[in-house]
């Protein structure tokens, strides 16, 4: 199973800092309430989003502070289902890296005819509609409220398996509450703390174990960037470097292309990455590492590979100066990326604990480009300095 860390102690942080000491706000028996399902994954980053800085907002603007319910007499990394409710919003938290958050998540799926290019977490449930994302979640959810509660409520979506998940929670509105669970007591920080492990809770062989295939991989794949970064410099020097076949760079600069826009594209929507059978492909790209400064880091893929094609190209035709800045420009490129790209690929085995197969291959063209522009960018240089 997949560590449950990072995310979903932020999560359960959130629910808690949220939760007053005393009982939460609540309504009259007969008043409306809307009731929804919230899928995630504890390495989500959209999900983390949503749950952090939209929700708290939601729960203000809808009912006041909320409670949250879950069964602690279970082992942290079993807790499947959570619920956080204020009398008028009651969302039903499924942690889909847990096997009975997956089977209800899968089983829904189903139910709603959920196409390829639309699985993925987040994803709020209302009754028989869907969204996806954390863009299509904050901007559905306040009107999905409101038209609710001008309607007389919304219940429980009509998912098989949906009551044995609300059962289990102690404190569900329907719901009696088990022997040994309690709802939050009015210590939130001591309740947070116990309740889920921390980040700091795994350790790097942990991680590693979580996908020993895609990560041994991925180690590999460092390794030789590494040795490429010592290599090629020494190469060089030495005069032992040629420029490779004509056909290569833009071979490899495409293949990054192509590589960077699908990840850019799945980072964006939120949707799954199709993995195949090495490594977990939506853990990476789920997590909070898959993007930088807000901006998805297949987006800057996108950007750097065709930077390092456009200045090949010109180089390629152009002449004197403008030729050599080009080309010196490429390698640059090419180099920077590859730095970069070690700097990913070794957090996908030792810090997020999931492999991406499409990172890798990405990581093996930046590095294949790094080999076919050192030597023309080198020369592009000391044809510079000379000039």
């Amino acid at each position: 199973m997949r560590s449950r860390a990072g995310l979903l102690f932020a999560l359960v942080a959130m629910l808690f800092a949220v939760a007053a000491p005393a009982a939460a706000q609540s309504t009259g028996e007969d008043d409306p309430v809307v009731r929804v399902v919230f899928y995630f994954s504890p390495t989500c980053g959209h999900c983390e989003y949503v749950i952090n800085e939209v929700l708290p907002g939601i729960f203000e603007q809808y009912g006041g502070e909320p409670e949250i319910f879950f069964d602690d007499t279970l082992p942290p990394t079993e807790v499947a289902f959570y619920e956080m409710t204020n009398g008028t919003l009651d969302i039903l938290f499924d942690d889909v890296s847990t096997e009975p958050g997956a089977s209800l998540y899968e089983t829904d799926t189903e139910r709603l005819s959920i196409p390829d290019e639309r699985l993925g977490v987040p994803r709020l449930v209302v009754e028989d509609a869907y969204y996806v994302g954390s863009q299509e979640i904050p901007d559905a959810l306040p009107g999905i409220i409101e038209d609710g509660l001008a309607d007389g409520g919304i219940p429980w979506p009509d998912i098989p398996g949906i009551d044995e998940a609300i059962a289990s929670v102690p404190g569900m509105s329907e719901g009696t509450q088990p022997v040994g669970a309690q709802p939050a007591t009015d210590d939130p920080a001591k309740d947070a703390a116990a309740a889920l492990p921390s980040s700091d809770d795994e350790s790097v062989a942990d991680r590693f174990s979580n996908d020993r295939v895609g990560n041994s991989l991925a180690v590999l794949v460092l390794i030789a960037m590494l040795a490429s970064l010592v290599a090629v410099p020494l190469m060089i020097r030495s005069g032992k470097l040629g420029a490779g076949p004509v056909w290569l760079v833009p071979v490899l600069a495409l293949v990054g292309i192509g590589v960077s826009i699908y990840l850019g594209s799945v980072e964006a929507s939120g949707a799954e990455a199709v993995c195949g059978p090495v490594g977990d492909c939506n853990a990476v790209q789920q997590s909070e590492y898959a993007t930088i400064f807000g901006m998805p880091i297949g987006i800057l893929g996108v950007a750097g590979y065709s930077i390092l094609l456009g200045g090949w190209l010109i180089s390629r035709f152009a002449q004197g100066r403008l030729a050599d800045l080009s080309m010196l420009l490429a390698a640059a490129v090419a180099a920077g990326g590859t730095l970069f790209s070690v700097y990913l690929t070794f957090l996908e085995p030792f810090v997020i604990g999931a492999t991406c197969i499409w990172c890798l291959t990405s990581a093996v063209a930046i590095t294949g480009l790094l080999w076919a522009t050192a030597a023309p960018g080198w020369a592009a240089r000391k044809r510079l300095g000379s000039s």
